[in-house]
């Protein structure tokens, strides 16, 4: 039994590694990537355009993975989208700027990253068992979290040292080995049942309908917790000079929000070993909502560092704790595969709406009061969501827990 135990730690270890060295390679192509186009004179309109295809198409991607996914399979899959990563970071190293080459490899770049996001997160679920959900989806997102980290910092001084190209074509040999590992991982039983996720589009929506409750409840999680960060992100660096806030301190206050989002994904596994995570996401969906809506209510920076010390903690949580929610569906015989598709998707779409969302209400009623609607309407999206079921209310913290397990029939719920 013990030796068993230190195995599956191992193996979860070793995904840990695996899922670092794929959002290095990923953080290092997005810093990369704009200065790599502009060096061939592509314009900024056009950069932007690529860089929204490698969005959309990873946003594509997230349910068909996840539809393919099975749990047998899943180390070959999974380094089969590994390999197609890392050949589409070593492309772009010797397109030479090529716009056919750019537009192709961007478009395959999207796809795979999309691909990975939902199967790793499955893989990483069935190599837990769905035990611990809290902690193992803590460590599993401080894992990525960290990878996009050193990402930025390898981008930036390779790309200075010896060059946007050369930087690309060294950073694609990190998913190449996470390929490699991901064949010392042990094989997969999966879930205790097979799921019938149909066939096409109708196929697909009738399994879509018959997801787990929470599955709906986590992606709210990460929309409301994209749309308030991508809205605050882009929007204050414009309103803090219009009360007197410089540039510079906003800087820092981005800054001071990052790395207590870091500092979190790093260290709330231990706090989920003690307490339940759906307590813990009661609380940061609370206290997210109130510290946006309270950020243009003082210009005091003192004040506002506070605020966003909390709203990057809370972040952090809200991270890990969507992802169990997904998680804890595996040991009770549900479908990760899809579960982890559209959750992917959720963060996905949190991302691409917030900007534009922020943008529109902040021209009707300005940014300080856009940021106080994005809190309370965020905030209202995902209490209707949490209340719309006994299980979700459960999921939310704001009822008694008790054991949810797996359905006695095809979609459905009991309670023990």
């Amino acid at each position: 039994m013990t030796r068993a135990f230190h195995g599956e730690r191992g193996s979860f270890a070793l995904m840990l590694a695996i899922a670092t060295s794929l959002t290095t390679a990923k953080g290092t192509v997005e810093i990369v990537y704009p200065p790599y186009l502009a060096g061939y004179g592509y314009s900024l309109s056009l950069i932007g355009f690529l860089t929204s295809v490698i969005a959309f198409l990873q946003l594509f991607s997230r349910v068909p993975a996840g539809v393919a996914y099975r749990a047998h399979r899943a180390q070959r899959q999974y380094a089969i989208a590994l390999v197609l990563f890392a050949a589409t970071i070593g492309g772009f190293a010797f397109a030479q700027g090529h716009g056919v080459a750019i537009a192709a490899l961007s478009a395959l770049h999207g796809l795979a990253f999309g691909a990975l996001g939902t199967l790793g997160l499955a893989l990483a679920i069935d190599l837990s068992g769905g035990r611990r959900a809290g902690p193992a989806m803590a460590w599993y997102t401080a894992a990525i979290s960290t990878g996009y980290a050193l990402g930025s910092l390898i981008g930036g001084s390779l790309a200075e040292t010896i060059g946007m190209a050369q930087t690309l074509a060294i950073i694609a040999v990190l998913p190449l080995l996470a390929a490699g590992a991901v064949f010392a991982l042990p094989s997969l039983a999966g879930a205790p049942q097979v799921f019938d996720r149909g066939t096409g589009v109708r196929g697909l929506l009738a399994a879509g309908a018959r997801l787990d409750s929470r599955v709906w409840l986590a992606v709210v999680i990460v929309l409301y917790l994209n749309v308030q960060r991508d809205a605050l992100d882009t929007f204050f660096p414009i309103f803090g000079p219009t009360v007197g806030i410089s540039f510079a301190v906003v800087g820092v206050l981005r800054a001071i929000k990052s790395g207590a989002g870091v500092f979190m994904r790093l260290t709330i596994a231990v706090l989920l070993h003690a307490v339940d995570y759906r307590r813990v996401t009661l609380i940061a969906v609370v206290a997210l909502a109130a510290g946006t809506f309270v950020v243009p209510m003082t210009s005091s920076v003192v004040v506002l560092g506070a605020i966003f010390i909390v709203l990057g903690l809370c972040g952090g949580v809200l991270r890990a704790t969507s992802a169990a929610n997904i998680a804890e569906l595996r040991s009770e015989g549900r479908d990760v595969g899809l579960a982890s598709g559209v959750y992917n998707m959720g963060l996905d779409i949190g991302g691409i709406i917030g900007p534009a969302l922020g943008g529109a209400i902040a021209s009707v009623v300005g940014i300080g009061s856009m940021f106080q609607i994005v809190a309370i309407g965020s905030f209202a999206a995902w209490l209707v969501v949490a209340l719309s079921s006994a299980t979700t209310r459960e999921a939310a913290g704001l009822a008694k827990r008790h054991t949810i397990g797996p359905a006695a029939t095809t979609g459905g719920e009991h309670r023990g």
